[in-house]
């Protein structure tokens, strides 16, 4: 039940809201917390989500595409801030539903629904909501048995904005080439199919033409005939190398060679060992043991090599040897050579959630500036080839008009 209290606690006069089973209940809880209460006396329910109902099949189904990772960062963050403030669990999921908007709203209001009627928190919201990831569920988890859940929603929201800043760089970065690609795509179809037959039709025959603005013809005729194949075929590239990467042991080659591609392969490198390191940092400073942690990881990391190499650290964790020494045994090793370094001083030193959150930091700025030469280094690239494009396009022109003048002459 929801009850209403006023009290005095270090001689400052306070009022809120207590979740009990009884009054009684409820004033033992509020001396516990150092309040002595004057006046307890029971509380509707919140009527900000009142008017939620909770989802069909569907709707549950929908939830885990529908609902945006902002949105979910936006709701832990509200949370966490209701949980500093003493409020109650249910009534903070409560408002956090009337905070937030469709199916995420519905979901965090059976959450609370679920805690209501006596679930646990991390039970209620792995029901409800499991598409907010293991990573986050084991946190909450870990907060409700310590009794620190405004500082697991904290590092949740933490963990959160890590992954959108790097997925923000990344698409920031790939995005004016895109931009500058789909463009010049765009212009050498309409010159290809509307520009070029129209100067051809004034070219007379084209034997007679020189071999390089016979070979523009042949160009504008292909495009004309098969130019889809230009925007299918990348398409189609990419369809199959996503269900590839879903067929066991292919998936775990590409994302190997990936790794190795130049200039990309540093990428996805940097990207890796930053989430690795930072989130790892994050589970043990909450006091998740190593081998949770690594487990709680392992299903976070988007390449499946990362993958299998903490999977093979973790192994040998549970064997008995320490972290450095499970790091230096796998790729892990060659692919973030600082970890082991810093994992066996903090290990030393009692300190290692804080040397991983160095590697991770130095990681997430190595990243930062790869993809900034790689801006630096696409720009000029694209200016060559749209530039060779266009050069070829008027010399084949040009040339093609002079032997035409020769041939009148």
């Amino acid at each position: 039940m929801r009850f209403r209290y006023n009290g005095l606690q270090g001689g400052r006069k306070v009022s809120g809201f207590v979740e009990a089973e009884d009054a009684q209940a409820a004033r033992l809880a509020l001396r516990e917390r150092g309040v002595l209460p004057i006046g307890v006396a029971s509380a509707p329910a919140r009527g900000g989500a009142s008017g939620l109902r909770s989802r069909g099949p569907v709707g549950r189904a929908l939830s885990r595409w529908m609902v945006s990772r902002q949105s979910v960062e936006q709701a832990f963050m509200q949370l966490a801030v209701l949980l500093r403030g003493d409020v109650a669990v249910v009534e903070a999921f409560e408002t956090a539903a009337g905070l937030a908007e469709g199916y995420l709203a519905q979901a965090l209001w059976e959450t609370a629904q679920a805690v209501r009627g006596g679930a646990s928190l991390a039970k209620a919201m792995r029901a409800a909501m499991p598409w907010v990831g293991d990573l986050h569920l084991g946190l909450v988890a870990v907060g409700e048995a310590n009794g620190a859940l405004p500082r697991m929603f904290d590092y949740c929201v933490g963990l959160m904005a890590a992954r959108r800043k790097l997925r923000n760089e990344i698409v920031r970065a790939m995005t004016y080439p895109a931009i500058v690609v789909l463009m010049g795509l765009g212009v050498g179809y309409y010159v290809s199919t509307v520009a070029i037959p129209q100067i051809a039709s004034v070219m007379g025959d084209p034997s007679a033409l020189p071999p390089i603005t016979r070979s523009l013809l042949e160009t504008s005729d292909w495009v004309k005939a098969e130019g889809h194949w230009l925007i299918l075929g990348p398409a189609l590239f990419g369809v199959a190398l996503a269900l590839l990467r879903h067929v066991p042991g292919m998936g775990l080659a590409l994302d190997r060679v990936g790794l190795a591609l130049p200039l990309f392969g540093k990428v996805g490198r940097y990207a890796g060992n930053a989430l690795f390191n930072q989130t790892l940092a994050i589970l043990l400073e909450s006091g998740i043991s190593v081998v949770e942690s690594l487990a709680l990881i392992r299903g976070t990391l988007a390449n499946a090599f990362y993958r299998r190499q903490v999977a093979a650290v973790r192994a040998d964790v549970l064997a008995g040897k320490p972290l450095s020494e499970g790091i230096a045994a796998s790729a892990l090793d060659r692919l973030s050579p600082l970890s082991k370094a810093l994992v066996r001083v903090g290990e030393s030193s009692g300190n290692l959630a804080e040397g991983l959150r160095y590697v991770g930091d130095f990681y997430a700025q190595a990243l930062a500036r790869r993809l900034d030469l790689l801006g630096k280094l696409v720009e000029p690239a694209l200016v060559i080839v749209v530039g060779g494009m266009v050069a070829y396009v008027y010399v084949a022109f040009f040339m093609g008009m002079a032997a035409m003048n020769a041939a009148a002459g």
